[in-house]
């Protein structure tokens, strides 16, 4: 699928969620401008993205093992890594750890369920988690795990249509969720955030892969419909033309733009930024720096993340990955088809 802007547009969008969640969990006035970034939009980006690669990565492995273990080597060291992060925070406020239920709810992917370690982020008692961000890594999961099902529901039912049905299915899942698709009439935001709502994006991702050399020639003519259905969408408040805006915008910045590097030449750190912020920022939170200094302490966030993820990147996510068998020259693939 090269060349493509897949590591610059994935770290952008962990980028403006650090700035967002810089403002909404510091609750400063003069970040207020930063608070209201529309955060969703970069989360459904990421989602669009992962139908597009997810795909591409089932179709380059040459087994279902071999398929579920490079989406374990790409996804668990990097959050197992931050899950050690917040213990060593909380051993740096609280001087003890006991919470062994935190450790528990994070190793099986349910931070839901005891998302806060008591006594580290107590000052904002209404989001006190050590890492809200990860809601979305047990989503991502769990495309992984649906990724071999919905290829075998493709074959036998029609791939595009079967595709396009789970987009739609989707949206009504979401209206009904947030009260308002009869009968239901009582708004479960949470629910509405769960895997069945933002299947839409994985969705037309997919849908964007399989017919890529179509969008490469026509995506150009997508764009600004697709960004003109956006803002209705953000200045009316409806949904259901979100699923086909995002992916088009996000998957046009990747493939039909000019490629890109940028601090993506050293390596990929969208996963560590998106990761590690949310403990960092809650850190400088407690220690009062964004009272002190609100913009000073966003740029703090930005140097500390930034230097964090190439940590990540190099020590942590990077030497796990292995390296890719070479695949071979036109030549010899085709010496291997005569000699098959």
């Amino acid at each position: 699928m090269r060349p493509n802007n897949f590591d610059l547009g994935r770290l952008l969008l962990a980028a403006i969620i650090v700035f967002y969640h810089c403002g909404a969990l510091s609750h400063q006035a003069s970040l207020d401008l930063l608070a209201r970034i529309d955060s969703r939009a970069p989360v459904e980006g990421f989602f669009a993205i992962s139908g597009c690669l997810i795909f591409a990565s089932w179709d380059r492995c040459a087994s279902l093992g071999d398929y579920a273990a490079k989406r374990a080597r790409r996804i668990l060291p990097g959050y197992f890594g931050v899950t050690l992060l917040c213990v060593l925070i909380a051993l740096g406020f609280t001087h003890r750890f006991t919470d062994w239920k935190f450790l528990l709810a994070n190793a099986s992917f349910l931070n839901f369920l005891h998302p806060g370690i008591d006594g580290v982020f107590d000052h904002a008692p209404e989001n006190a988690a050590m890492n809200g961000s990860l809601w979305t890594i047990r989503i991502e999961i769990m495309f992984y795990f649906a990724v071999p099902i919905v290829v075998w529901l493709g074959r036998k039912l029609g791939r595009d249509r079967f595709f396009v049905a789970v987009a739609v299915l989707s949206v009504l899942y979401r209206y009904a969720a947030l009260g308002k698709l009869p009968p239901f009439h009582h708004a479960h935001r949470e629910l509405s955030n769960a895997l069945p709502g933002q299947m839409s994006f994985f969705a037309v991702g997919a849908l964007i892969y399989h017919h890529l050399p179509t969008f490469r020639r026509v995506g150009k003519w997508l764009v600004l419909p697709a960004l003109a259905a956006y803002v209705h969408a953000e200045l009316t408040g409806t949904y259901f033309l979100r699923p086909l805006a995002i992916p088009v915008l996000v998957l046009g910045f990747c493939f039909l733009l000019p490629e890109m590097k940028g601090p993506t030449r050293w390596g990929d750190f969208s996963y560590g930024t998106y990761l590690l912020h949310w403990p960092i920022i809650q850190s400088l939170i407690r220690l009062g720096l964004f009272d002190r200094s609100p913009w000073g302490a966003t740029a703090l966030v930005a140097a500390l993340v930034a230097c964090a993820a190439v940590v990540s990147w190099n020590f942590v996510e990077k030497p796990f990955l292995g390296r890719a068998a070479p695949r071979p020259a036109p030549a010899a693939r085709e010496a291997q088809k005569v000699a098959a």
